[in-house]
Order: C-alpha cells, then structure tokens, then sequence
C-alpha cells in the first residue's frame, strides 16, 4: 500500500509523518507554504518521547500525486473542504470505483459525502491530538502511543483493508483497530466535538459547562429523531481513556482544539456547520429545538469570515444569545 494523506494539517501530517517514519511508503498533499517547508527542511514532528525531522515525500496538488492500484488515500481535510478535496481527486485521476478514501476526519457528514463520488468509503475514528499553527512543524503531544484509531467500511461493517490498514497505523504507533460500526463510534465522538467551536469562540472565558450540556442534549434528541446510531458517550469516552492519553504540551504552546486553531490561523473558514450545523439540520428536518446549537454555528463561522482571533465572547455572553435564539425561532442568534 502507499498512502496518500490529503490534507496536511495537524491530523494528516502526522499521521503521514508516523507511517513514513515507520518505514511505510506515504505521500502528504497540503497547502504550498507547509510542502515547501517540508521540502527544504523536513516535516518536525514533536511527540512526547522526541522530536523528528523526516523527508516525507509532499505535494501540493491533487495532480501531482500520480494515483496508482495500490493507494489508500486518508482524507484528513475539515469537513468544510470535503466536497472540493473529492472532485480534486476524482479530477487527478483517482478511480472513483477502486481508490479506496477513508475519511478521517470529524463529523459523522464526510462519510456520506465521498459515497456520493467514490464506491469504496471508509469512516476513520480519530482520538488523536494534534496541532499546527506554523508550517513545517506539528505536534502529536500523546502519551504511550500517537493516538486512538478505529476503521470500518461505510456504512457498516469490515473488510480485510479495514484490518489491514489498522496493522499498519499500529506499527506506526498508533492504538489502532478495525470495527465495524465505526460509524455509530464516530457519532458518539461527535459529543465533544460538538465543543470545539465553545473553544474557539471563548479561548476558554466563563464556565462553559451548562452550555456544552445543553448542546450535547441537543444533539442526543437529534440523534434519537434522525434513527441515527450511535455509541454510548459515556461508554465511548471509557474505551478512548483507556486507549490514550495526552501528555504535557512544549512550553509555550496552547492548544484548545482544531477550530481553535483555524480561527488562531486565520483560515478564514472554521468546521462548524459540520458539526454544530449537522445537529441544526436534523433538528430543522425533525422538529427538535436546537438554539445552543445555532448559535455556536452562526458565531463561529462569524468570526471566522472576519479572520477574528479566539476570545470575542465569554460562555456566558453565549448563555444570553442561545436564551434569546430560544425565545425567537427563526431570528439570527449571531450579533451583526
């Protein structure tokens, strides 16, 4: 197998640095300044145990990756660029009826998304920290292994890719593992990641608690309408503390999630219509209330549009705005 990583952030990045280390062939394919960099100075990989350099191999475009009948490719972009990242791939000459595209990434939408455009669609269960704020350099800060991983076919069950590309991230350090209802595990992960933009729209300002309580029950009432399955939270969050750990990030360094980072990077767009914005939805289809779910939405993306660094709003400052979404369905919940 070679792996095509596309999307070279903080998950792609290393993921494709831990396999190319480890002796497997991988390609990343990223945006032009961080390929450059790994091109004139080696990708820096920081773990808690050292620090590598290592001459992945990179590129900076779909077309240059050259598909051949051995490639695996790990789509890691955001949700938001999941669309555009396919048609790139089908376009370069990726076959849409035997490439294989194993989505790892958050969100339980990617999945359902790449069916539409290639017939062999994994979903990736990734519990794996990571962070990229500079090119040329990310930072696995994980404890006893780079991170939790699970892989199963779309929509369910196994195969014997699943289980082989579970060998090969597990000799690439990762607790990896092939499960056939990895999309109900992804669903389950979704409960927290329905946080990552409280993080990036407070910098942590305020006791965030009941806020992210009301959004998980949301989301629950959502899942429950929309027959989606999912995991237990409760019994996915024991299995992933089992699996991994974080360990103490370098000086200097914070980290308060992936859309954090986008909105520190000034990206200018931000995963939360996929995650947030995928609850609305279900919501809007069935009938279900989904206020502090919209506002997290709406801010965000807000913020990212006008490239504004984390902290604008305190939780309590989203207490008041969910409040009044509540109170008047159908107005925007987002300051203008």
């Amino acid at each position: 197998m070679r792996f095509v990583v596309f999307g070279a952030g903080a998950i792609g990045s290393g993921m494709g640095g831990h396999l190319h280390r480890t002796g497997h062939d991988a390609l990343i394919v990223g945006r032009p300044g961080h390929v450059n960099r790994i091109r004139q100075h080696g990708l820096q990989l920081v773990t808690d145990e050292q620090t590598y350099t290592l001459a992945v191999p990179a590129v900076a475009r779909a077309e240059d990756v050259h598909f051949t009948p051995d490639d695996v490719l790990l789509l890691c972009v955001k949700s938001q660029d999941t669309d555009r990242a396919l048609v790139e791939i089908r376009a370069a000459g990726g076959d849409p009826q035997t490439l294989p595209i194993l989505c790892c990434q958050n969100s339980i939408t990617n999945e359902p998304a790449a069916a539409r455009y290639f017939r062999r669609v994994y979903g990736v269960l990734i519990v794996v920290p990571g962070i990229f704020l500079e090119p040329g350099i990310v930072v696995n800060n994980s404890l006893g292994n780079a991170g939790f991983i699970e892989v199963g076919q779309f929509p369910t069950g196994q195969d014997q890719l699943s289980e082989d590309v579970a060998s090969a991230l597990t000799a690439a350090s990762y607790a990896a593992y092939a499960n056939p209802d990895v999309m109900a595990t992804k669903a389950a992960k979704m409960f927290s990641n329905l946080g990552n933009a409280m993080g990036a729209i407070t910098d942590g300002q305020g006791d965030q608690q009941n806020f992210i309580n009301q959004v998980r029950r949301e989301a629950e009432l959502c899942f429950q309408a929309a027959n989606v399955p999912f995991e237990s939270p409760q019994a996915f969050e024991k299995r992933s503390r089992e699996q991994h750990r974080q360990s103490p990030l370098p000086p200097g360094v914070r980290n308060l999630g992936s859309s954090w980072q986008s909105l520190q990077r000034g990206l200018g767009s931000i995963e939360a219509d996929f995650l947030n914005g995928e609850i609305v939805r279900l919501g809007r289809i069935h009938g279900v209330p989904t206020p502090y779910n919209e506002v997290l939405q709406e801010v965000a993306n807000a913020m990212a549009a006008h490239h504004e660094k984390p902290g604008k709003y305190t939780a309590q400052d989203l207490e008041h705005l969910a409040e009044r979404c509540a109170a008047s369905p159908g107005g925007s919940p987002a300051p203008r």
